[in-house]
């Protein structure tokens, strides 16, 4: 049935790969504009849609430039509100989304805020701030209104992009041409042990030119209590307790099956990414946390403290690591596009 449906969407994705190559084939021609700020702009986008643990990698960047007096700008995908929102401490996440609500929290010194129109968004913030140093932008690979100083472009090892196709048959935001747009691309939740054949691989199937080509993989901190933020050893903590992992993200097998490796009996519910928890998940959700350990991921925490802030959570932070060597040469291309001065 799925063979045939896709022979049935393929129409469809023929009209949506002309529409996005078309779209782009304005903008390098000129005839739709670019803007360049006269801060640095770091983006960290994605082609395929989820997945590609762009949050940690985001969060990641922000740590590097943690000295820097830094904006986070992202689309607020799925909030409650509109237009330019900036966080506050008294700021909600429905008023900014899962990712930029994160970020509020976890950097309280960053300058966090959302705007469905990028250009704006920047405007208003180095507007508003005029010792601001450099902006991160999250999710923006496809909003090419904005000329960033820095194109980051996230691809997900566990699934190449030579072998998707372009929305709706497969889940590619545009055709793989546009890799050439990035400045450096990183290949995330990858094996520690890949081959030099294998990395030569991705760099002839990803036909890149002179963009320089990361490996990431997804690495796991030490659990901790989200209301104390005392920390336990992660093979101790999931051997001892009978768990419930919840999940709103895009891809849950990753942290499942690390999960499983301590802990043989998981109980786990995942729920889509950016979901809105309907009273029903609410009373589940109660109704496990009176039998089980209630863990989570750093994405999801904060929601589901902000509708169960009765429930005891543990968290388990991902933070990425870069391979092969090559964390310093990327930290180094990250810092020195934030203290380059655009022109």
């Amino acid at each position: 049935m799925i063979k045939y449906l896709k022979y049935i969407l393929f129409p469809f994705s023929i009209l949506y790969w002309l529409y996005t190559y078309c779209r782009n084939v304005l903008f390098d021609c000129g005839i739709l504009s670019q803007t360049k700020f006269s801060v640095p702009v770091i983006s960290i986008g994605n082609i395929t849609v989820g997945g590609t643990g762009k949050t940690p990698h985001v969060q990641y960047i922000i740590n590097l430039l943690g000295e820097k007096n830094i904006a986070a700008l992202s689309r607020g995908y799925k909030r409650k509100s509109k237009g330019f929102v900036l966080s506050e401490e008294t700021t909600m996440v429905n008023d900014l989304g899962d990712e930029p609500y994160l970020l509020q929290k976890r950097f309280p010194n960053v300058h966090v805020a959302v705007c469905e129109k990028r250009v704006e968004g920047i405007n208003r913030l180095i507007g508003k701030f005029a010792d601001l140093q450099v902006i991160v932008l999250d999710d923006a690979f496809q909003h090419r209104y904005v000329k960033p100083a820095l194109q980051i472009l996230l691809v997900d090892y566990n699934r190449p992009l030579w072998k998707d196709c372009v929305f709706p048959v497969g889940f590619l935001r545009e055709g793989k041409y546009a890799v050439n747009r990035a400045d450096a691309v990183v290949v995330t939740k990858c094996p520690k042990e890949l081959s030099d054949a294998e990395k030569d691989l991705w760099r002839k199937k990803l036909r890149l030119k002179n963009q320089k080509l990361y490996f990431s993989s997804m690495e796991y901190g030490n659990i901790y209590r989200f209301s104390t933020k005392e920390c336990f050893d992660n093979a101790d903590f999931l051997r001892n307790n009978k768990v419930f992992v919840v999940t709103g993200i895009s891809q849950p097998s990753h942290l499942i099956n690390y999960v499983l490796r301590f802990c043989g009996n998981v109980q786990q519910k995942s729920y889509p990414d950016h979901y809105s928890y309907s009273d029903k998940d609410i009373e589940f959700l109660k109704t496990m946390a009176g039998k089980y350990t209630m863990v989570t991921t750093e994405k999801d925490v904060y929601k589901l403290q902000e509708i169960l802030p009765e429930v005891d959570w543990y968290v388990v932070p991902i933070m990425p690591e870069i391979l092969f060597g090559e964390e310093q040469q990327f930290n180094k291309l990250v810092l020195e596009t934030a203290s380059s001065i655009v022109r």
